[in-house]
């Protein structure tokens, strides 16, 4: 065998070798975006079980949520605060997904969650929308859409 020839399979070699690195990283990479999608999809619900279990065994926020009618000036503020934790999760789903971080089956279950969570309970869309009207840079985010055309 001579030079020239043994040159060119060791070019064949170098060339599959490369090309293997390439399909294996193309593979890591993947598999690490997936995971990082599957993190931002749990902390989001994390943020969600939080606020049910704040719900669940804080009687008094229970107590807010239900009641129906004129709420006292504490009241309202204590249901604002509670409808912010809300904005909050539902603004980081937008962020997530505008990122590419949430799929859109998981962002448009967000999406309903809005309407779902402001027909829930009596005083809690004005709320939802004192929030909106104080922060306007986020009123105009998509997910926020099931309001303003509620």
């Amino acid at each position: 065998m001579n030079w020239d020839a043994l040159g060119a399979t060791g070019e064949i070699v170098g060339a599959l070798a490369v090309l293997l690195t390439l399909v294996y990283l193309a593979t890591q990479i993947k598999q690490s975006n997936d995971i990082s999608r599957f993190n931002a999809s749990k902390e989001i619900m994390n943020q969600f079980n939080e606020i049910n279990r704040l719900v669940a065994t804080d009687s008094s926020i229970r107590h807010l949520l239900m009641k129906s009618g004129e709420l006292s000036v504490d009241e309202r503020e204590q249901l604002y605060n509670f409808s912010m934790m809300f904005c909050n999760i539902w603004q980081t789903i937008q962020n997530a997904y505008d990122s590419g971080q949430v799929d859109v089956e998981f962002y448009a279950v967000g999406k309903k969650d809005v309407l779902v969570e402001v027909d829930r309970w009596p005083n809690f869309r004005s709320a939802v929308e004192d929030w909106l009207s104080n922060y306007p840079e986020f009123s105009d985010l998509e997910i926020f859409r099931p309001l303003r055309d509620a």
